[in-house]
């Protein structure tokens, strides 16, 4: 019964330890060359946005391609069309979901932030330093999470910034 007593306050750290995991991962490769023939999605995440709720998992067409870390970005490849990207927060099944079409050789970015209700959380990305246009979820389960899409000049910067302040 003793031995019982600190294994479980040893698991729920564990667990916590593993939901403030910021390290990204991906499930595609990141060296690649652009082929003009496909889109590319780009997902950053600033360092400010909910740092401290580990690295969402990022799916495209319902297919994992990476988890987000803070402070980070990755990108994907995808043929013209129309698109689900969704982002998932911690114990959230369903996610916010939600339907891009893009066009070949073009680059799209997206900026995770916090859902946006009301014109006043609109204020909070503003200060978070997201700029993206929120983009509305088709889904949203009890997502902390979703995208924001930046125009090519502003998604380029902002991957340039994260570059140079991780280098």
């Amino acid at each position: 019964m003793r031995s019982l007593k600190l294994i479980i306050p040893l698991l729920g750290m564990t667990v916590l330890a593993g939901c403030l995991e910021t390290t990204t991962r991906t499930y595609e490769p990141q060296a690649q060359a652009f082929d003009g023939r496909q889109a590319r999605l780009t997902f950053i995440r600033h360092p400010s946005v909910l740092s401290r709720l580990g690295a969402p998992d990022i799916k495209v067409d319902d297919k994992l391609v990476g988890e987000l870390g803070v402070g980070t970005y990755f990108f994907v490849d995808r043929p013209a069309g129309t698109h689900r990207i969704t982002v998932y927060g911690a114990m959230d099944s369903v996610g916010c979901q939600a339907d891009v079409s893009v066009e070949p050789g073009m680059s799209y970015y997206f900026e995770m932030g916090p859902i946006v209700h009301t014109n006043m959380d609109s204020l909070n990305l503003a200060s978070m330093g997201i700029a993206g246009r929120p983009i509305p979820c088709v889904k949203s389960g009890n997502s902390p999470y979703m995208f924001c899409s930046l125009d090519s000049a502003a998604g380029a910067a902002a991957v340039a910034k994260l570059k140079e302040r991780n280098s």
